[in-house]
């Protein structure tokens, strides 16, 4: 394994849905991928041209830019363009808007892991009739009333590719393999069509050994399912669901005109988040920037009704609020503390773990020796901006406005050493709180080089791991021994915290694993994967720790979304009785799982013979 390939394979198993991969699938990705260099202004995907890979940012921005000269931009770890090779046409024109790396993956590669691999195909291939229900069972609400006023013909429509009835099979699929396309168009002598895919061709021509000389139209679907470019793109996604087929034929005036793809439906409503994205890259004041922010909410509600996976949410809510508070720093700090600090965000945000914007949890390290008069007022603004942004204060102070998070490297150094030596009170939680700290902005160096000084003042003292990991031990299981649920008697009477009773010793636990097995990765689910690789933890229970982290974290969006919607605070109790009887089953069963987790810890770190 040479070092280059190392490095693949570190920056891959970063990246969604590449991470997910199994072994053997993860190594052909890592043998097939290469990287290309782009300097800013070259075009890497030219409009209308066939694509030849799959793109990953390894570093620098990429602009894609549509026939309306509309821009999308896309930064480290994101990808283009899915679609694209799909369709096997570039859709946009894609441009390195900076100096550019990208990893590039071969485009058969890409194709064979999305025909191989499940979870890979769901991620660019959401089933729609499972992911949408939802959406239409509950109501449509606010975010998704641009989307209800789109028209078909604002959408992507593929030409249609005609054939005549008496046409062979075999020159008919000679015609479709010339058009690249995936359906044909069959046209009767009486005036009539049909259609015809991929899949009939595999389930009524090649399974049951049909001769190739068959007359197409011996094949067809008689009975179109259309739709009028003019009619509402919300009206195909309910023919869609209706019928549970992927592509609908449009017609103009009564005449076909083309082909309306699922993939090419699901993209014009997932295209909120490139919308917020590119809004937030354009901001060019603290105003704009707030505009951009205040629309994450709408797109993250869109996106749990649509059914996605909270995993994808968290994540996509924490690059957006990443990108958020970078711009925010660009915005307000003069360029000279921007080259000497490093701004990083804590917490569930720097895990990736955030549900909704609960309170700040931001620090910045400084250069050793760098001082700037504007500092404390140039950090008032940050603070007072974010708080107009939804990003209440956190109430312990946890903020680069307090100068015990905003300091010199060294200071850190110091501080960090006394938490380890004195392990008691807040000082273990402290050290908790930085080692989720993911970079945002400045020099990433003083990021890097914290994380460093945390990583070697521990090493090797198990008196310290123990103290840490005992943390995960605080708050009991809100589960009886005849697991019932054990519910608060007053204030929040019949409710119980998720969070203190479940995700916390879960992610606690995990953290003091990773931290022992110095793991750089700062996601809770990353880490037991990583955990499991090192063989810490056994398959089986990594895979339920991953399944228990996934519904809390799922069932406390639903409850904030809920709160939020009816003006509560925000918090993590939970009534057991409004819960569906499903529900209820697995939360007792994620609790059962956390006990057995808090005993795993209390034998790995032998708290038993901790004070």
């Amino acid at each position: 394994m040479t070092a280059e390939t190392l490095d693949y394979r570190i920056f891959l198993s970063k990246v969604e849905p590449f991470s997910a991969l199994v072994a053997e699938r993860f190594e052909k990705v890592v043998e097939n991928i290469d990287i290309q260099y782009f300097r800013q202004g070259d075009v890497i995907m030219q409009r209308g041209q066939e694509p030849e890979f799959f793109y990953i940012i390894a570093k620098g921005l990429v602009e894609e830019i549509d026939e309306d000269e509309n821009s999308l931009f896309y930064a480290v770890q994101d990808s283009f363009d899915a679609a694209s090779l799909l369709q096997n046409r570039n859709r946009n024109q894609f441009q390195a808007a900076e100096e550019t790396l990208c990893f590039a993956l071969r485009k058969e590669i890409f194709l064979q892991l999305i025909k191989l691999d499940a979870s890979f195909e769901s991620y660019y291939l959401y089933n729609l009739s499972e992911k949408m229900n939802a959406l239409l069972e509950r109501g449509l609400n606010k975010e998704m009333a641009t989307f209800m006023a789109t028209r078909v013909s604002d959408c992507v429509i593929h030409p249609p590719v005609f054939v005549h009835h008496s046409t062979t099979i075999f020159d008919a699929v000679k015609v479709m393999s010339e058009k690249k396309s995936d359906s044909l168009i069959v046209q009767f002598d009486d005036g009539g069509e049909g259609l015809v895919t991929n899949t009939d061709l595999r389930e009524k021509v090649i399974l049951p050994c049909l001769s190739y000389e068959t007359p197409i139209g011996d094949i067809v679907v008689r009975k179109l399912i259309t739709i009028d470019e003019s009619d509402f793109l919300f009206n195909a996604l309910l023919i869609l669901i209706e019928y549970t087929i992927k592509r609908v034929i449009v017609h103009r005036n009564g005449e076909t005109v083309g082909v309306l793809e699922q993939i090419d439906l699901l993209s014009s409503i997932s295209s909120k988040a490139h919308l917020t994205n590119m809004q937030i890259q354009k901001a060019s004041s603290v105003e704009e920037l707030r505009d951009a922010a205040s629309d994450i909410i709408y797109l993250i509600k869109s996106l749990q009704q649509q059914g996605v996976k909270v995993r994808h949410i968290t994540k996509l809510l924490g690059d957006l609020n990443t990108k958020t508070y970078r711009k925010l720093f660009e915005l307000v700090a003069p360029q000279e503390i921007i080259d000497n600090s490093a701004l990083m965000i804590l917490g569930s945000e720097g895990r990736k773990e955030q549900t909704l914007r609960t309170d700040q949890d931001n620090a910045l390290v400084l250069r050793n020796g760098f001082e700037h008069p504007e500092l404390e007022s140039v950090m008032r603004s940050f603070t007072d901006s974010l708080i107009s942004f939804g990003f209440p204060e956190c109430p312990g102070g946890v903020m680069v406005i307090n100068p015990y998070w905003c300091k010199s490297l060294s200071a850190y150094e110091n501080e960090l050493a006394r938490w380890v030596q004195e392990p008691g009170g807040d000082n273990a939680m402290n050290f908790a709180i930085l080692i989720d700290a993911s970079y945002v902005a400045g020099d990433e160096k003083l990021y890097e080089g914290l994380r460093e000084v945390m990583l070697r003042a521990v090493r090797n003292d198990n008196l310290f791991f123990a103290n840490f990991a005992k943390n995960a031990l605080i708050f009991e299981t809100p589960l009886s021994l005849f697991s019932n649920f054990v519910t608060e008697k007053r204030g929040h009477r019949d409710e119980l915290d998720i969070k203190k009773g479940a995700i916390f010793p879960i992610v606690h636990g995990v953290r003091s694993l990773a931290l022992e097995h110095r793991l750089q990765t700062t996601n809770t689910i990353d880490r037991i994967k990583e955990l499991n690789d090192k063989g810490v933890i056994d398959t089986p229970f990594a895979t339920e720790l991953i399944e228990a982290i996934s519904f809390l974290l799922g069932l406390r969006l639903r409850i904030h979304l809920e709160k939020h919607d009816r003006d509560k605070v925000i918090d993590n109790y939970v009534n057991p009785n409004q819960l569906n009887n499903f529900e209820r089953d697995l939360l007792r069963d994620v609790f059962k799982i956390v006990e057995r987790f808090k005993k795993y810890i209390t034998h790995h770190f032998k708290l038993n013979m901790v004070r």
